[in-house]
Order: structure tokens, then sequence, then C-alpha cells
């Protein structure tokens, strides 16, 4: 009798441990930050990268909302980006360089000797202004070049609005902002 028990309770517990696609309503959405597109060039020139820092309020996994008259910070509820902003943005970073030509190292360990791009992540939230829902995303880098006389200091911040309130849209819509930034980015890249 005991040896048909344990097997009987497993499979009558197995559904509750296993999630489908879909069988749970009330799942946070995860969402991708999404690049330029377009013809990836793959190339050989090496750049190390390193997102440093993020500013306050958006260093979580969180898509963040700011009210641009109170200050006041809020996240929206049950979605999300799919890591923290931190290597979620760095790694859609170095897939984008290396669709311009680089070969690109993220792990902090490269050699001294290659051209470095350290980037800070200033904004990459929704803002409510009152006149509409903005996205806005924000970078300020620092290009170190192995033997040139000074560094070339980039800072872009870009902001688009959402065609309609839905958390695809807002996200479009960050990722539309992301867009003009990068490009900014590889313009000012020597």
């Amino acid at each position: 009798m005991n040896r048909l028990l344990a097997p009987l309770l497993f499979c009558l517990l197995l559904p509750a441990c296993m999630t489908l696609p879909g069988s749970d309503a009330g799942t946070t959405s995860r969402y991708m930050l999404m690049g330029p597109g377009g013809d990836c060039t793959p190339g050989d020139r090496p750049l190390a990268l390193n997102v440093a820092s993020v500013s306050a309020g958006l260093d979580t996994s969180r898509i963040a909302r700011r009210d641009e008259r109170s200050g006041e910070f809020s996240y929206l509820k049950n979605v999300r980006w799919v890591d923290e902003v931190a290597p979620m943005m760095e790694q859609r970073l170095a897939a984008d360089l290396e669709c311009q030509g680089f070969t690109v190292l993220t792990s902090h360990h490269g050699k001294l000797g290659y051209e470095r791009l350290v980037c800070e992540i200033r904004a990459l939230n929704l803002i409510e202004d009152g006149g509409g829902d903005q996205a806005e995303v924000g970078l300020s880098c620092v290009y170190f070049r192995p033997g040139a006389k000074s560094d070339v200091a980039i800072h872009s911040r870009r902001s688009t609005g959402l065609r309609s309130w839905s958390a695809d849209d807002a996200v479009a819509a960050i990722s539309d902002a992301y867009r003009l930034v990068f490009t900014e980015l590889i313009e000012a890249l020597p």
C-alpha cells in the first residue's frame, strides 16, 4: 500500500510545481530593451565595455515612471525588464556595438591596451509631465583610447512620446529613445 501511495502523491503534487505558458494570468511580463536592428556588420576592433553605474531608482528590473512635477518615482505593476538595468543595458550596448564593427568585452578584465567605453545610465524610464507620457533614455560615457592625448566624453539624453498607454507601447517608446541615444553614441566615437 505504501508503495502505491508515494507515486500517487507525487503525481498529484507535480502539477502544482509546473507553470505552462499562459497558465498563470497574474504573472509579471518581462521585456527586453530593443536595439537599432538593421544590418549587422561584425568587426574585429576590440573594445572593453563597462556600465559603471545606474541613477538612483533605476538600478532594478522594474520599469520606472517619474512624475516630472513632483519627482515621485513609481514602478509599472507586473511589468519588468528581463534583468537588472545595468547588465541588461551592458548586453544591449555590446550587441549593438558589435554590429558597428567592434568585438566587445564586458568581463571587466580586458587588456589595458584596448579601447574602453565606460558608461553611466542617467535615464531609462517613463516621464509623466501632465502633457502626456514620454519615454526617456540618457547615457553619459567616456571613451578611452590608448595613446590618445585626451578622452572623449559622450552624453546623450533623448525622449519619445507614447502612442498609447500600454506596457508594450511604453517599452517600445523606451526602445525608440534608446535607438536615438545609441545613434548619437556611434556618431561621437572616433
